[in-house]
């Protein structure tokens, strides 16, 4: 697409809105030339032109959320544990894998709705993945600070909540909304799913994660999260019938999916790697007051061995893994990997091409 045919994202918006504060230390105005200098294809995928968007952006001016610092709520001590982006890179990958075709020979444009500081697009980057070579990261979130920061570690950004989002229709290839979906208020959900399938091309996909209610994770929230952090986890998890239901509203097929998606940490003994474990789910959910609780490290692993256990939810969703159902410590060739397990609930929607009738994707798939 030649850029200059396209339109300016903000021409038709007032200038007391293109003056609004969008991100901490920038205006509207200000972040679009931004834009536009270091990532011309979001430039050109940009649309604050369509109808409610002055009062989405307004709506965003204002709006204040647990993950902008650790004095709202948990945002500093979630950055500090992204910075390792490897500890989510099995689950990351595979979701990534189930998104864009094998090996494609153009760059595909995932947008990544609830994507904070761009931790898939960090990992992406860093991995050095043949089969995700030719992927393109769009990161979106809610927080201008997780914007902001996305921004300066080089990564194409834009600020946006997820029942409005600021992109042209089918402007990429495909949509994930993942990582913290059941944060998206019940109310909103739908509009969520029916703004990703918007801008999304015909025939590209939207893939919504999240922990099952029956699940251990969604366990781990209510028993520790919620009362341990600063903020509270108070969040409706989501179900596979919620998420048929919320795909099949916008006549868009779907498959639900159960995707191993463990967090992974490593080091150079066994020990480094429970304690590193340990660091990093105390600043990933903000729990400080969990694990200092604990005596020590064993003590706080024991913990992760209670709450992690998947044996029966993985016998009550009849899932036949190859994989650990319980937090272990495993040696590798170049030391040791501490692994917990969780099992995430997917929905894979494919959206229609302009000239093929939308049918529900039959039965469900175990990945």
């Amino acid at each position: 697409m030649s850029m200059q045919h396209i339109t300016h994202p903000t021409a038709e918006l007032a200038p007391s809105t293109r003056n609004l504060n969008y991100l901490p230390s920038m205006t509207l105005d200000e972040y679009t030339r931004a834009i536009e200098a270091a990532h011309p294809f979001l430039w050109s995928a940009l649309d604050f032109r369509r109808a409610g968007t002055d009062t989405a952006l307004g709506v965003l001016a204002g709006t204040v959320t647990e993950f902008d610092s650790d004095g709202t709520g948990r945002g500093d001590s979630y950055r500090r544990a992204q910075r390792n982006t490897m500890v989510r890179w099995t689950g990351i990958r595979e979701i990534l894998r189930l998104l864009s075709p094998p090996a494609p020979s153009r760059a595909v444009t995932v947008l990544d709705v609830l994507g904070g500081d761009g931790t898939i697009a960090r990992a992406v980057a860093g991995a050095a993945d043949p089969g995700l070579r030719n992927l393109r990261i769009v990161t979106g979130d809610l927080s201008g600070t997780m914007v902001e920061r996305a921004l300066e570690q080089g990564v194409q950004a834009v600020r946006q909540a997820a029942d409005f989002l600021f992109l042209r229709d089918g402007s990429v290839d495909a949509a994930l909304l993942a990582y913290g979906t059941h944060h998206i208020a019940p109310q909103d959900r739908p509009a969520a799913v029916t703004e990703a399938v918007r801008v999304v091309r015909g025939g590209g996909r939207v893939l919504v994660h999240d922990f099952d209610g029956t699940s251990p994770m969604a366990r781990f929230f209510t028993e520790v999260v919620h009362p341990f952090s600063t903020t509270g986890h108070d969040y409706q998890h989501f179900s596979r019938e919620l998420l048929t239901d919320l795909f099949d509203d916008t006549g868009t097929p779907v498959r639900i999916v159960d995707l191993y998606d463990p967090l992974t940490v490593v080091a150079d003994s066994e020990e480094q790697a429970r304690q590193g474990m340990c660091d990093y789910i105390r600043e990933m959910y903000g729990i400080h007051k969990f694990f200092g609780a604990h005596e020590n490290t064993a003590d706080a692993w024991n913990s992760l061995e209670k709450y992690f256990d998947h044996s029966d939810y993985l016998e009550s969703v009849n899932h036949r893994g190859t994989f650990p159902s319980a937090p272990m410590i495993r040696r590798t060739g170049n030391g040791f990997v501490a692994e917990v397990p969780r099992v995430a609930l997917l929905a894979v929607g494919s959206r229609p091409s302009p000239r093929s009738p939308a049918k529900r994707a039959p039965g469900r798939s175990h990945g």
